[in-house]
């Protein structure tokens, strides 16, 4: 070992603990913290505790010189490859062609990879004759890779070694500028070239120098040389002198034991007690680390600086990656003392921490409490260079490192009114309180606890709570204004308020909010200028800089981002800010020159935005292991230049069918301190696409079918830094079955068989050809006789089919026709399928005329003319069973026909030649007939029309049934409407029914008592005034005058009396039939017979009452019957009360108009299952006003000893009894239309 690692280790302390007191100068102390730092202990990388040397190989992969061997870093694991003595390995090199060469104790060599990629060690020491010791380096020239040791250099060239021995000790090593120097113990720094050593010189007046732990580069010509205890010198071409630097003394009291180029140029040099110093490429001091976390008691053997930019440390206990340069530092006491940090705020140039644990303060490079103060403190706030501090005991003011207490109440936030110098504005659980000039006074108004405070440039103070919304303070007024949902805040939850040069902003889980003071309101806005809506943001807190920059931190806490500001447009940046992603954020501070603190829930840290850090160095994924399914490694993770640098698919592995599972292995050569590597991978040919990122670095397949494969994976670190892909091709060769030669042998085989079997077979036909011969004969004549056999049946097959899809079609129609009126005529209509009919009828039994009629007819004669003919069962058995054969059961075949003439319409029909008639019968009851018929010929019906008509007759059987459920459940339908209408009607008249029957009966009796009496005086009068008038003599002139003129009166008076009492007598009695029960037996009457008789009796009746007044009745009926059902006597009231109005208006009209001609018109016309009846006359006329009217009971337009008002009033009525419809229509002075819709029996 040597000399100073010899004394190093002898004065071994703590190099990266708190600083020592002698190194507190404020020349070197700073108040930056530790950068990030990760720590590697032996059970992380599973080998010895000690390390030397670090190396990097093409791919990335770290080596380390470990006491056990050499240690493999691929990023995700380590592995361990073993020198063939298992000895110490105390250098390494990645030479120029990516060869890793190996130095140990008594052994060197290099790198190689096996047939499966696995890096073993492979030695050299078979090609040297001297013994040595250890390796102290391995450097390389033009000529080779020089391995030095102790006693002897050795020269690697590629296929030979030399050995130069050394004089003196060599004590260390090191190469600049293709030139190697060796620092030997009694000669100090030398040249070394082809086995010889010379001296390097010194400046006049240098002392000597004992040892040189470390050679740093200055520029292309200098070089720093580092001493354990006497500070720096540089090397100008081949001459040492002093080099002046204010860190000599500080680095000759530290001990350096080490030192390594940084990736910014910077030089690092290790010591044992002052931490690592960091110098500018020139000399001038840039940084002194102390104090990283987890390397107490270290001792660092080596440095190296990764590509990525990391200084590795080989430490006597384990490793350790610092990530320096580094913009982030932290601060692990404060997280060991503080705790939470809620706020930051420096005051006298001092930064202080308001933690959960109490109040602190950032002093140089340590974190102190501040004595008085060790209660959880929330808020900070500075005024006239004092400090304000909400704690959970009250307000604190700290002045000159004093703490005095305020207030004593629990204080959640304060902050400091730059409106008013004394006034500060405290936030408490119970509301707002306000300290001026250090007197403290509540706010009424508001009892919610305040989490934040904001002041305004107009004095407007704004006030946070938790579930509340927002308040407003307004000190000149003492007004307390409360903003809600009302205002335009989207929720009362969590609202965080900010002043930026846009205005007041407030940030929720609904996004991004500005006020508007004209409108007093809140509304959406981006601050940002960019397009993305103002709600997709969820910020927790938003602060604008100095700079006006805008920091925010996420919702969730997790998340910062710098909106850097750029004219009129900001440029997020979040790359530097990820590595905070592992604890909550609760405050930003942005400080001077650039700095800016994030007070987290595990500590503090710093971040110095003027040094630069790349994020997005290329690195490269690795695939580590490829295992087959019988655990067989085909792939050990190491692939040559060549062979890396192949993108083909060919594939560099085929595997046998069986082993048709497969597992990958992957990492990725990236160290960042926060190790958070995702990867995505993909296997071509059997993906679809890139999986989704994920943290497992293992993936496997299985059952694979065979195909050629290629794997790729990518990487991606936590700067989201996608690495260069890495990929291996395979392929799984398919099952021997499926191989070609299997295939081939297959069809050989097959094929021989084949033909094996066609020879046994032709012997065996040649024997069987004979018989076949003489068989042939014999089946000949049964062919023959076979075909004839199948010809005829052919022809039977064909017949029925013909016939089933002529009774498909039949059954089709009855299916599909569901108007049961329709559905007889269409199955007579389709029985043109059966060859030898030409006409047809369908006779259905009609219960109410208990007889059968025409439903349906085809032929030459239309069904309307048959419609009203009515055959009892006697005349229709006798019609058409008569005389018939029964050929199938209810199926009776009949010639030579000859019907009995009925003097019907039925007559007409033309009598058929040939007559099949089907009986349909159900429960021993004959329901109908249906008759086929020719009119040509005798016999015309063959077998097979008989075999048709037996097969269709289950199908119009089942027709019949069909229609008498379609007419059943109509009747049944129309019964249950009749039924309810009538009960309607009658509900609606029951009330007023009983008690105006009462009424008219009690009255209509005293009434004919008046009528009758005032009938006897007057003829009473009249026998009276008869007596007068023959004894007029006997009485004096005056008195005979007098009683005259009064019997004249009394019989004027007894005449109104009789003329009123008979009209009273008239209404009662149209009363009475109003609500008199009406009948519900409707009959099927002829509509046109009965409108005619109805008609013309009323005429008469009429004319008794207008003597010597002739009316012209034109009557233009509907030609064809039409037939209705109907209640009789209540149709015919109708009939004669509009009969009877109609001769009142033509009386009338015919009094006051010269040539008139009355006329009365009744037409009828049927359609659509309705009959339409008119009633027309050329009367008066009715007024329009007076037409609304006419259907009201007690109306009338006659006078009242003329009309009652009842009559239109019950035709109404008993019209809608019958289902119907009354309309009236007229033109004053010209006519009086009364127009009826009937339903037919049809409908």
């Amino acid at each position: 070992m040597s000399f100073w690692r010899v004394i190093s280790c002898c004065m071994l302390l703590c190099l990266f603990g708190s600083s020592l007191a002698y190194a507190q100068t404020d020349e070197l102390s700073a108040s930056v913290g530790t950068p990030p730092a990760r720590v590697y202990l032996p059970k992380d990388y599973d080998a010895n505790s000690q390390n030397f040397a670090f190396t990097q190989d093409r791919r990335g992969v770290l080596y380390v010189a470990n006491f056990a061997g050499v240690l493999e870093y691929d990023g995700t694991n380590w592995r361990t490859i073993s020198t063939r003595n298992t000895t110490k390995v105390s250098a390494l090199l990645t030479a120029r062609d990516g060869t890793v060469y190996v130095g140990g104790n008594g052994e060197f060599g290099f790198l190689r990879a096996d047939s499966t990629g696995k890096l073993e060690f492979s030695s050299l020491n078979q090609r040297i004759k001297t013994r040595f010791t250890e390796i102290l380096a391995i450097l390389e020239t033009k000529e080779g890779i020089h391995f030095i040791s102790r006693k002897t250099v050795f020269l690697w060239n590629g296929k030979n070694i030399v050995e130069w021995p050394s004089t003196s000790d060599i004590m260390s090593a090191f190469g600049a500028n293709q030139v190697i120097y060796v620092f030997l113990r009694q000669q100090g720094l030398s040249r070394f070239k082809d086995g010889k050593f010379s001296s390097v010189g010194r400046s006049s007046g240098l002392p000597t120098i004992y040892d040189m732990p470390a050679m740093l580069p200055l520029g292309s010509d200098k070089q720093l040389l580092v001493t354990s205890n006497q500070g720096l010198f540089q090397l100008t071409g081949n001459t040492i002198s002093e080099f002046p630097a204010s860190v000599n003394t500080y680095l000759a009291k530290s001990q350096a034991t080490t030192g390594a180029v940084l990736s910014d140029g910077s030089l690092a040099i290790g010591t044992v007690r002052g931490g690592l110093v960091i110098l500018s490429p020139t000399g001038q001091l840039k940084q002194l680390i102390t104090g990283v976390s987890g390397l107490n008691d270290q001792l660092i053997n080596g440095m190296f600086t990764g590509r990525d930019g990391n200084l590795w440390l080989a430490l006597n206990n384990g490793l350790a990656q610092v990530e320096i340069p580094s913009p982030i530092t932290l601060f692990h006491e404060a997280t060991r003392l503080a705790g939470e940090i809620l706020d930051i705020r420096r005051v006298n140039g001092i930064v202080y921490l308001a933690t959960i644990n109490g109040l602190f303060r950032i002093d140089n490079t340590a974190i102190h409490p501040v004595a008085g103060l060790n209660v959880s403190c929330f808020s900070l706030t500075e005024r006239g260079g004092s400090l304000f501090i909400a704690t959970s005991k009250g307000v604190y003011q700290l002045t000159n490192n004093v703490a005095r207490a305020i207030t004593d109440s629990y204080a959640l936030c304060i902050t400091a009114s730059a409106i008013n110098p004394s006034r500060l504005y405290v936030g408490t659980e119970s509301g707002l309180g306000m300290l001026t000039s250090g007197t403290y006074q509540s706010i009424p108004g508001l009892n919610e606890r305040i989490f934040g405070i904001l002041e305004e440039a107009n004095g407007t103070v704004w006030m946070e709570t938790s579930t509340d919304g927002l308040y407003t303070f307004q000190p000149k007024t003492n007004q307390i204004t409360h903003y809600t949902t009302q205002q335009g805040l989207p929720t009362l939850l969590y609202n965080r308020i900010a002043r930026t040069s846009q205005g007041l902003l407030v940030c929720n889980e609904k996004g991004i909010y500005r006020f508007n003071p004209q409108q007093n309101r809140f509304a959406l806005y981006n601050p940002f200028g960019s397009k993305t809506p103002a709600t997709h943001y969820w910020l927790d807190n938003l602060f604008e800089d100095a700079h006006g920059d805008i920091w925010t931190v996420s919702g969730d806490k997790k998340g910062v981002t710098l909106y850097k500001k750029s004219g009129t447009t900001f440029t997020p940046i979040v790359t530097p800010f990820l590595p905070l992603l592992s604890s909550p954020v609760n405050v930003v501070y942005p400080d001077q020159q650039s700095l800016v603190w994030f007070g987290r829930r595990d500590g503090i840290v710093r971040y110095d935005a003027k040094i630069n850090k790349s994020y997005k160095l290329p690195f490269q994924a690795l695939i580590r292991k490829i295992q087959a399914k019988d655990e067989k490694v085909l792939f050990n993770g190491y692939l040559s230049k060549a062979e890396q640098a192949d993108t083909s698919t060919t594939a560099r592995t085929q595997m046998d069918y069986q082993n048709n599972d497969i597992s990958f292995e992957f990492s990725a050569a990236s160290f960042a301190v926060t190790n958070a590597l995702s990867f995505q991978y993909m296997l071509e040919n059997y993906d679809q696409s890139w999986s989704e990122w994920t943290t497992e670095n293992r993936k496997e397949y299985t059952n694979l079918p065979h195909n050629t494969y290629r794997f790729r994976v990518r990487a991606r670190n936590i700067y989201g830094t996608i690495s260069e892909e890495a990929a291996y091709s395979f392929r799984i060769l398919p099952p021997w079955y499926e191989r070609w030669w299997v295939i081939s042998l297959f069809v050989l085989v097959a094929g021989l068989i084949i033909y094996g079997l066609i020879r046994w077979r032709l012997l065996i036909l040649v024997k069987e050809k004979e018989a076949l011969e003489n068989l042939i004969q014999e089946r000949t004549e049964e062919v023959v006789v076979q075909k004839v056999e199948m010809e005829k049946q052919s022809e039977e097959l064909a017949v029925k089919n013909d016939q089933l899809k002529k009774i498909d079609l039949i059954v089709q129609s009855i299916n599909a026709e569901i108007d049961f009126a329709n559905l007889f005529q269409t199955v007579v209509t389709k029985f043109s399928v059966i060859r030898n009919m030409d006409s047809a009828s369908f006779l259905l039994f009609d219960k109410p005329s208990k007889s059968f009629k025409f439903k349906a007819l085809r032929g030459n004669m239309d069904l309307k003319h048959v419609e009203s003919v009515q055959l009892t069962q006697e005349e229709a058995e006798s019609r058409f069973l008569t005389n018939s054969v029964e050929v199938y059961k209810d199926i009776y075949l009949k010639n030579d026909v000859v019907y009995k003439p009925l003097n019907s319409p039925i007559d007409d029909l033309i009598t058929p030649r040939s007559l099949i008639t089907i009986v349909i019968e159900t429960d021993n009851h004959i329901e109908g007939f249906i008759t086929l018929e020719n009119t040509n010929r005798v016999n015309a019906f063959d077998q097979r029309d008989i075999s048709m008509i037996c097969n269709l007759k289950e199908h119009l059987i089942a027709a019949f049934i069909k229609t008498r459920l379609l007419e059943d459940l109509e009747t049944t339908l129309n019964d249950l409407k009749n039924t309810q209408d009538e009960l309607i009607r009658q509900e609606r008249l029951a009330s007023v029914g009983q008690l105006t029957k009462g009424i008219v009966d009690r009255i209509l009796n005293p009434l004919n008592y008046v009528n009758n009496f005032s009938q006897t005086s007057d003829d009473l009068i009249n026998e009276l005034i008869d007596v007068i008038e023959s004894q007029k003599d006997d009485i004096k002139p005056q008195t005979l005058q007098e009683v005259s003129e009064e019997l004249a009166v009394l019989k004027v008076n007894l005449s109104k009396i009789q003329e009123h009492s008979n009209s009273t007598t008239r209404i009662l009695k149209d009363m009475q039939k109003l609500l008199k029960e009406k009948s519900r037996v409707f009959l099927e009457t002829d509509v046109n017979n009965f409108i005619e008789n109805k008609a013309k009796t009323a005429l008469q009746n009429a004319k008794i009452e207008y003597k010597d007044f002739s009316v012209n009745l034109v009557m233009d009926l509907e030609s064809k019957s039409i037939r209705a059902k109907l209640l009789p006597y209540e149709f015919g009231q109708v009939i004669e009360n509009i009969v009877s109005n109609s001769f009142y208006t033509l009386y009338e009209k015919n009094k006051s108009t010269k040539d008139f001609v009355p006329e009365f018109r009744i037409d009828t016309t049927a359609s659509n299952g309705h009959v339409e009846i008119v009633f027309r006359d050329n009367g008066k006329g009715i007024p329009q006003r007076e037409i609304t009217k006419l259907f009201s009971p007690f109306f009338t337009t006659k006078p009242t000893s003329k009309g009652t008002g009842l009559g239109l009033f019950m035709a109404r009525d008993i019209i809608e009894t019958h289902k119907g419809k009354i309309e009236i229509h007229s033109q004053e002075g010209e006519f009086t239309e009364i127009m009826m819709t009937l339903p037919t029996i049809a409908n």
